[in-house]
């Protein structure tokens, strides 16, 4: 009788074991343009895969049905956050970290956070990351990568975001601020579709102590895709060079930089740590 009441309890501490089995779920807004993919969002994945123990299952989510489809067309996988969450319950995870690679607190934040609540009977823990500009933390860390960022010959640097109608669009607004406070007062952070547009940005390089002439456009997106090539190529640039300046693009991904990545890899391996 004793030998099967141990007998019971190893095979209890086994499934305990088993299903607090943690797992990670990174999910990314997405790219149907697989130049970029590769170089940015997927970069992700893969370095948090790397930073985590191996026996920890790590995969992706897309939030943009747009894109989902337009990858399924090529056959490419293309997991939906709660396709993607699902998995992980499959293959035995109990403890699920989700990490978005957002960047503000948007609508998109709104759509996953309502995607994992909706999940939470079927884990008994699991954890919403933040974006990448959400504490004053977080935007002192992202302050550090723009103040890094290169003139490259030209008098001001524009960080050009996709901004929105919703009060989330007050981030770009802080960072802005926060570039101005430490002193830099040739980069500031406009919008393509929010606050600030590119018409007040105008003013505030028309208010420097020195003449602005050529403009350095760097995409605050984080990926180069339609965003970059379409809209800060078009309609934005078009905007600056009516107004006497001289725009010059930088076709690249904010997750290009390393810099960008490691924030990312950071806080979801500190989430698998407590």
């Amino acid at each position: 009788m004793k030998k099967l009441l141990t007998l019971a309890a190893l095979i209890m501490l086994c499934i305990a074991t088993a299903s607090a089995r943690k797992g990670v779920v990174v999910a990314h807004y997405g790219s149907s343009n697989d130049e970029t993919r590769a170089l940015t969002i997927n970069l992700i994945t893969s370095e948090i895969r790397q930073a985590a123990d191996s026996l920890i299952p790590v995969n992706e989510a897309y939030i943009s049905p747009v894109v989902r489809k337009n990858m399924t067309r090529r056959g490419l996988e293309s997991l939906s956050p709660v396709d993607a969450m699902l998995a992980q319950r499959a293959i035995g995870v109990d403890t699920l970290i989700v990490q978005p690679t957002l960047i503000i607190d948007g609508g998109e934040m709104a759509e996953l956070t309502a995607d994992v609540e909706s999940l939470k009977p079927f884990f008994s823990t699991i954890i919403l990351g933040k974006p990448l500009c959400y504490s004053p933390a977080d935007f002192e860390q992202v302050t550090d990568i723009l103040a890094a960022e290169p003139l490259d010959g030209c008098d001001a640097i524009i960080f050009v975001g996709h901004g929105n109608m919703l009060p989330s669009t007050a981030t770009y607004t802080q960072l802005d601020y926060m570039l101005a406070d430490r002193g830099l007062s040739d980069r500031h952070v406009s919008t393509i579709e929010g606050y600030p547009s590119v018409h007040a940005t105008a003013r505030q390089l028309e208010r420097g102590q020195q003449r602005i002439k050529t403009v350095k456009l760097v995409p605050f997106l984080l990926v180069c895709g339609n965003h970059t090539l379409t809209d800060i190529a078009g309609e934005y640039s078009d905007a600056l060079r009516s107004l006497g300046y001289e725009p010059r693009l930088l076709k690249r991904g904010l997750a290009e930089l390393p810099a960008v990545r490691r924030l990312y890899v950071d806080r979801t391996m500190r989430l698998l740590q407590d």
